[in-house]
């Protein structure tokens, strides 16, 4: 049985050798015997990149570098005051899907945050609001018929206090 290893091992090693014997068999040749003059070798410069290579993107937590300011919250808190000069009743929506329609809006209200109702016309509520959530809608429904009052409400980075008030 050694002596079959031995002689599938020998074969390509063979092979090889084969293989390496022909390629510097087969080296260049002078060519026609005639008077041939050297070609010249064209010269290339290395101009240097203006821009260097961008750095490469994190691969794991140990390569991201954060901002000293970067308080790494995932979500922030939301002061909402509401305080409608009537004793109307009514209700209060805040969402975040929602388009302008021409000045009008359509609402999803599904995707509401909160809900609750007036109490003689005021609403104070803190709301911890996702990090992502920086566009928000809110909407005021009146139980007498008058037609809902809107507020579109954005996210303010300079505040320190983010605060939704509606009067």
């Amino acid at each position: 049985m050694k002596t079959e290893i031995e002689k599938f091992i020998n074969v390509p090693c063979g092979l090889i050798a084969f293989s390496l014997f022909a390629l510097t068999a087969c080296g260049g040749g002078g060519g026609d015997g005639g008077d041939a003059s050297p070609t010249p070798v064209p010269t290339i410069t290395a101009t240097p990149d203006p821009d260097p290579e961008p750095a490469a993107d994190p691969t794991s937590l140990d390569d991201l570098v954060v901002d000293a300011d970067n308080a790494l919250q995932s979500s922030y808190m939301l002061r909402i005051a509401v305080d409608m000069s009537s004793q109307r009743r009514g209700y209060f929506s805040l969402c975040d899907d929602y388009t302008t329609l021409g000045g009008a809006y359509a609402v999803n209200f599904d995707s509401c945050l909160f809900r609750g109702p007036l109490n003689e016309g005021k609403l104070s509520k803190e709301l911890k609001i996702a990090n992502h959530e920086s566009q928000l809608i809110a909407v005021i429904w009146f139980y007498e018929g008058q037609t809902p009052q809107y507020l579109e409400w954005s996210y303010m980075t300079d505040n320190e206090e983010q605060i939704l008030t509606m009067n």
